[in-house]
């Protein structure tokens, strides 16, 4: 419950800051909005499982086996999570690497407890 709105409360300022991207971006930064949503439970539910972490980069890695279905809601997260990133890169007039890098250190700090976390020097300890 606590990952949830924790990751929630995430994803909701990720979608505020791609609220302010051009209008030219506004589907696409809804397509993302809502495909990211759908995948909230599932994404969560690895987390918790400690099958999957979050990286100091601000993607997920894979910390166990993974089914093939389950791999490929990990990259999709990620690729999104990239696109994200840009868009918001694009706003801020800085790079995907650094927002990324961003998002990975607010994950870390908020993360629920028993959250695979990868620390800045490519350690990685659960939260």
């Amino acid at each position: 419950m606590i990952m949830k709105r924790a990751f929630a409360t995430l994803l909701s300022v990720f979608i505020l800051v791609i609220g302010l991207a051009p209008v030219t971006q506004a589907a696409s930064a809804s397509e993302l909005k809502e495909r990211m949503a759908k995948r909230l439970g599932q994404i969560v539910a690895l987390k918790k499982k400690g099958t999957v972490g979050e990286n100091n980069l601000g993607y997920l890695t894979p910390r166990g086996k993974l089914s093939a279905d389950e791999a490929q809601k990990v990259k999709a997260e990620n690729v999104d999570r990239r696109a994200v990133y840009q868009l918001i890169a694009a706003k801020t007039k800085s790079s995907a690497a650094t927002v990324g890098k961003t998002r990975a250190k607010s994950i870390r700090g908020s993360a629920p407890s028993g959250t695979w976390v990868q620390m800045s020097d490519g350690s990685w300890k659960k939260a």
